[in-house]
């Protein structure tokens, strides 16, 4: 029996059985949580059903006392006697369907009044439910009873009728309801086919059915089904089982709140639902038993074939083998896998001799292996040896004894930080060797170690943990070399290689503490020290005193966190001459981050640091008379501006034109003229106190700001020194000159305007003087009316003009001179006035400057210049535009999104081909938001120029600040280069500043040939004048690019050195 449970066939049996046991389990567990779901949900409608019965029944018992009460109160009901109440009575239960019966019975308990009709003689006094009305002078309830009046099952309510002194009870008002209210809320509610309801008494008495049943009433509930007991106790959670052949679930619970026993019995037939419920039970677990059976036997079946008898013959293989004799080659039938193992076996055996006969062999060269590799780890030129898991010494070869000078028998059993390990970084080769240890994995790193004579060595490592079979490591094996030559040869040529990679800038390197360890040839030409005078010094002997602490400062701070510094430096040579360094200092770090090198790298500036100078003085003082230009009066005005504010001061500024200066230059030449002035520029300048500054403001113009004016009449004695010294002869060669001067003044802040007003005001009261008759002053008159109105009556032609739009665009091409290549076309304002004519800029313009005019005109202008461009593109001529904006309307906030609008209405034109020109002369208060709303304009896609270059404030201010691709040259310098050495000279420095700052540059005014091939010559091929073509209305342009071929003079190759990079 014991072996028949220990054989495959009936584990197989027994595997099955129990696979189906969990489906047998599951199939009774499925049926028991049905049939207990079937009965909570029995019991929980009986429950409902009871307790919506009993809801009507309290619910019609409180109607039921305020209908009693107010009948009461009718003064037929006070009079019981009389015909007239049981009329009433009759009258009032037509209308009052809840009760089968209206009674007033009088306080004796005599029925006479009724609303049914009475037949016999009827006293109600005995009712229980009458005597408790009468006592307590209040509503009572009745038991259930067959009501004498209407012979039917019923429940009865009293209520006591007073006299008028409501001192006595003269009657009681009676209401009946009939049972049968809640047989019909029964067969309503959906109940399941034979469910039975009972009311009961306090004695537990049968006194109403459902469905109906006369026999039953009066009978105890125990008697209509066995499952219920005569105890009159209730409860929504009792419920009980009946054994009857419906199954049913009882539920009692009492029908009235009010302390009466009176209670409602439901009873929901289970029988059907359980029905159900075993047929399911029964049918799912006779098909799992046939599918046991069936897979029982088909598995015996197989299992005895396949499997049982092919391993009896394995077994008798495996002894036949055991004892040493043949095994059984004989055909095998079964599992494939039987009959391949029986072939294997077979295979094996055969071997077997052979197999042990290797294992001898192999054992005898393992041996011989192992004292090989024993003798090649000894011998080996790198250091091997072995560490058990704490670092500790278990292995030590002749090379590692040649490498640290411990005998091997000094080695094993020592900690590593006792042999190899320099003391400051024990800690460190610890955690390290944990890390290698926990990752399990080879490592390759390069240690400082120390010999056995503490001499610092730099060795290469190549540790690798040895697992056993469970994979914990259980000692870690190392290789070792030494590379301390190796290393310091390395670091030697490194230091060579940064040295000299870079021989034509001065160079110089210190150690880690900053001091100088070498120095390059071109360190000792820039600076003039030796190499032996600077060798062992700190870099702060060139110190020139020219920066602060906080600058050096900050140049440390830079080189800690990045590593390095690049910038300007001023430095001072042997000779103690200061001069500037373009200067690169960088760290050089050795192979764990530590700082083990400085190198400087220097090249001397000095001579582009003169040209910057002059390039700088060129853009802010006069060329000729050495003065100030426009430029740079501009930045003192503003600062004598600003200062006249916070000191509550006066300025004045006057501006000075030469009377007569046009007949000296007519009759003596420009040369003459020149000197002149000059000679003039020092005299005036000499007029003025040391905070005062005199400009060359143009031509024969002179501003000068006179700043910090304690009264506003203190100016009068400088202007008249200044008219005296320009009325005073002037010997130049042969000639004696006189010339006289008209100055107009305004005062700040009575004159309460910006710089540039200001200037223009002065000018205004210059040509007032001129009109007295010269070699005078005159003082600006703010409160003017004539002049107010003037300028009235013209901003509001001009309101008109573009209301009526008399404005059009004239257009003047922009080519490259050498190629001939149309490059754009500038959009030019014109006025067709109804009256005059065609009107230039200067005669409306000026008036409109800094007005709210001129931004409407301005967008006007970009507007029409879009819809021309997408006209022509239609005609296919593609031709980029420009348009000048004012001062004003660049310096709006919302100017980049107003031309974004603008450009989102002709979603044909690239922004890219539209170029917005700020006039240089234009005074742009806040540099910094005007050039951000450029950068957002050029985020559009536009670009911009800067106009009249040279003329204005701010030149390089300008260049340098504002994103404007190109600069334009102004016409007044262009026209006169030819016979004006300065304006030839102003035009060449234009040129390379746009060259310096990658700049486009375009020439204005080119009115002849010879003007372009001076301009080629300079290097600048992109212009544009009447020399080129004049300003054309739009519907002539086409016809002229058709026409259009560059000059001949103006093709031959640009020179190599003067080649324009526009």
């Amino acid at each position: 029996m014991a072996y028949f449970f220990q054989s495959l066939q009936s584990r197989i049996i027994l595997l099955i059985v129990m696979v189906a046991l969990p489906g047998w389990v599951g199939v009774f567990y499925d049926s028991y949580v049905e049939r207990e779901h079937a009965i909570e949900a029995a019991i929980s409608q009986s429950v409902n059903t009871a307790k919506a019965t009993s809801k009507f029944q309290s619910t019609l018992i409180d109607k039921t006392r305020v209908f009693l009460q107010n009948l009461a109160s009718f003064d037929a009901v006070q009079k019981p006697n009389s015909e007239a109440c049981s009329a009433f009575l009759a009258n009032v239960l037509k209308v009052n369907s809840n009760y089968i019966n209206l009674g007033a019975p009088r306080a004796d308990g005599e029925l006479l009044c009724n609303a049914r009709p009475i037949n016999t003689p009827i006293n109600v006094s005995d009712r229980p439910y009458i005597q408790e009305a009468l006592a307590a002078r209040d509503f009572s309830i009745g038991e259930f009873q067959i009501d004498r009046a209407t012979n039917l099952t019923s429940v009865n309510f009293a209520y006591p009728v007073m006299n008028a002194t409501n001192e006595t009870v003269v009657a009681l008002v009676v209401a009946v309801i009939s049972l049968e209210w809640w047989s019909e809320a029964l067969s309503e509610s959906h109940l399941p086919n034979n469910t039975v309801a009972y009311i009961t008494d306090s004695e537990n008495k049968i006194v109403a059915a459902y469905p109906t049943n006369n026999n039953l009433l009066g009978t105890l509930l125990s008697t209509s089904s066995t499952a219920i007991d005569n105890s009159n106790t209730a409860s929504d959670n009792s419920a009980v089982i009946s054994n009857d052949p419906y199954q049913r679930v009882y539920v009692k619970r009492p029908l009235f709140e009010d302390g009466q026993q009176i209670n409602i019995t439901v009873g929901i037939p289970l029988k059907q639902t359980l029905e159900v419920i075993n047929e399911r039970l029964i049918k799912t677990a006779g098909i799992l038993t046939a599918i046991v059976v069936l897979l029982v036997g088909v598995s015996v079946w197989g299992v005895r074939r396949n499997v049982l008898k092919p391993i009896r013959t394995l077994l008798q293989s495996t002894k036949a083998l055991a004892e040493g004799k043949d095994v059984c080659d004989a055909p095998l039938h079964g599992s494939v896998e039987l009959v391949k193992l029986q072939q294997r076996f077979t295979s094996m055996a055969k071997t077997r001799l052979e197999a042990e006969k290797r294992l001898i062999d192999s054992q005898a060269s393992l041996l011989e292996s192992k004292n090989t590799l024993a003798s090649h780890i000894e011998n080996t030129p790198l250091g091997c040896i072995t560490w058990d898991t704490q670092l500790i010494c278990t292995d030590w070869n002749k090379s590692a004894e040649n490498i640290f000078g411990y005998k091997k028998e000094e080695a094993i059993g020592k900690h590593a930080s006792d042999l190899i390990i320099p003391l400051e970084r024990r800690g460190e080769i610890n955690d390290a060797f944990a890390q290698l240890i926990k990752k399990k994995a080879p490592k390759r790193k390069i240690n400082k170690n120390v010999t056995k004579l503490r001499l610092p060595i730099i060795c290469e490592w190549y540790s690798t943990p040895i697992l056993d079979l469970a994979g914990n490591v259980i000692s870690v094996t190392s290789l070792v070399q030494d590379i301390t030559k190796n290393k310091h040869l390395e670091e030697k040529l490194k230091l060579s290689a940064s040295v000299f990679s870079h021989a034509r800038e001065g160079i110089f390197i210190t150690d880690s503490s900053a001091n100088i360890i070498d120095v390059n040839k071109t360190f000792v030409d820039i600076t003039g020290y030796k190499r032996n005078e600077v060798l062992g010094k700190k870099p702060n002997m060139f110190k020139s005193g020219k920066q602060s602490p906080e600058f050096y400062r900050h140049l440390w701070a830079s080189i800690i966190s990045k590593g390095y510094w690049a910038g300007e430096i001023w430095n001072k040579r042997k000779n103690h001459e200061v001069y500037a360094q373009l200067l690169t200092v960088s760290a050089v770090n050795d192979d764990e981050g530590n700082v083990k090198n400085y190198i400087a790298i220097f090249s001397d500036i000095s001579e582009a640091k003169e040209q910057q100078y002059k390039l700088e003085h060129m853009a802010h003082y006069d060329v000729l008379t050495n003065l100030p230009n426009r430029s740079l009066l501009a930045e003192r005005l503003d600062r004598a501006l600003s200062q006249c504010k916070s000191d509550k001061g006066f300025v004045a500024v006057a501006l000075l034109d030469l009377d007569g200066f046009k007949e000296i230059n007519d009759n003596f030449g420009h040369s003459v003229g020149d000197e002149l002035l000059v000679i003039l520029a020092h005299r005036l300048k000499g007029t003025l106190r040391e905070s005062d500054t005199i400009s060359r403001f143009g031509g024969d113009e002179f501003v000068a700001v006179l700043a910090n004016l304690k009264q506003p009449q203190d100016f009068a004695a400088i202007i008249k020194n200044m008219l005296r010294v320009a009325s005073e002869p002037v010997k130049i060669g042969e000639h004696q000159l006189k010339v006289s001067a008209s100055i107009g003044v305004t005062l700040y802040p009575a004159d309460d305007t910006d710089a540039d007003q200001l200037i223009r005001h002065a000018d205004q009261a210059m040509y007032v003087a001129k009109q007295k008759g010269k070699n005078c002053y005159h003082l600006f008159d703010i409160e003017s009316e004539d002049a107010i109105k003037a300028r009235h009556e013209i901003l509001q032609s001009i309101t008109t003009a573009l209301h009526n739009r008399e404005f059009v665009l004239y257009y003047q091409p922009k080519v490259n001179m050498r190629t001939g290549e149309i490059i754009g076309a500038e959009a030019l304002i014109r006025w067709e006035h109804p009256v005059k004519g065609i009107l230039s800029p200067a005669a409306f313009l000026p008036f409109i400057e800094n007005h709210q005019l001129s931004i409407d005109i301005g967008e006007w202008v970009i507007e029409e210049s879009l819809q021309q461009y997408n006209r022509w593109q239609q005609l296919g001529v593609h031709i980029p535009i420009s348009v000048n904006i004012s001062a004003l309307q660049i310096q709006q906030r919302n100017f980049p999104i107003r031309l974004s609008r603008l450009l989102s209405k002709v979603p044909n034109v690239p922004p890219e081909a539209f170029q917005l020109e700020v006039l240089e002369t234009s005074k742009l208060g806040d540099i910094k938001k005007v050039a951000e709303i450029m950068d957002d304009c050029v985020k559009l896609g536009v670009t911009f120029a800067i106009d009249d270059f040279g003329t204005g404030y701010s030149s390089l201010t300008y260049l340098r600040r504002l994103p404007a691709k190109v600069i334009k040259v102004d016409q007044t310098f262009v026209r006169d280069m030819l016979i004006d050495p300065e304006d030839r000279t102003i035009v060449v420095g234009v040129i390379a500043l746009a060259k310096s700052f990658n700049r486009s540059v375009i020439a204005e005014g080119v009115e002849t040939i010879a003007h372009g091939t001076s301009l080629l010559n300079l290097g600048c091929e992109l212009a544009q004048g009447y020399g080129i073509a004049r300003p054309m209305p739009a519907k002539d342009m086409p016809d002229w690019i058709a026409h259009w071929s560059t000059k001949t003079e103006w093709k031959s190759p640009a020179p190599q050195l003067l080649n324009s990079e526009a």
